[in-house]
């Protein structure tokens, strides 16, 4: 018994000793002196700018939601990267309250119609299909929420001659 007391011991006191290491070296890293002789400064990498691909200004970048509404897995991931891919600042993604939306609907969240025509415009779908339910607090745009109807629109819907190709300039 007194070969396991001693091993448990010597357990305790590597442990008690690591955590020390660690106290002592986090408080030196945080004193700016020592931080910058330690820890290499980190330089911000260069990317070459692309003149072909049209950036939309900062002004126009707008934030949305994207809330799954049938349940479907992967759709609301899926159209996240169709929106970013369209310059849009995609912020949340996951699910809608109920998996029952019968069609997909664009809900304004700050009162700016306009945005609202914007985003509905990119997916193909007309203004009847924006609501209006403002949310300051949600710190977004728009939501999107994906209804059973979700493959008419881009990205399920297969590439067609009729779909709408104007992206963020449709308003503008």
């Amino acid at each position: 018994m007194s070969r396991l007391k001693a091993f448990s011991l010597d357990i305790f006191l590597a442990i008690l000793a690591v955590a020390i290491t660690v106290l002592i070296v986090s408080s030196l890293v945080n004193i700016p002196a020592i931080r910058d002789a330690v820890l290499p400064n980190q330089v911000a990498s260069t990317v070459e700018f692309s003149p072909e691909i049209e950036y939309p200004d900062a002004s126009d970048v707008y934030q949305v939601e994207v809330r799954n509404g049938v349940g479907v897995q992967g759709v609301a991931e899926q159209m996240r990267s169709y929106l970013r891919s369209k310059g849009y600042d995609v912020v949340a993604v996951g699910n809608h309250v109920s998996f029952d939306v019968e069609q997909t609907i664009i809900v304004d969240r700050i009162g700016r119609h306009e945005i609202a025509e914007q985003v509905a415009a990119s997916l193909g779908l007309p203004p009847e299909r924006i609501q209006q339910d403002v949310r300051t607090e949600f710190h977004l745009d728009v939501s999107v929420i994906l209804g059973k109807d979700y493959g008419i629109i881009p990205p399920f819907s297969a590439p067609s001659d009729t779909t709408i190709s104007s992206d963020l300039d449709v308003i503008n």
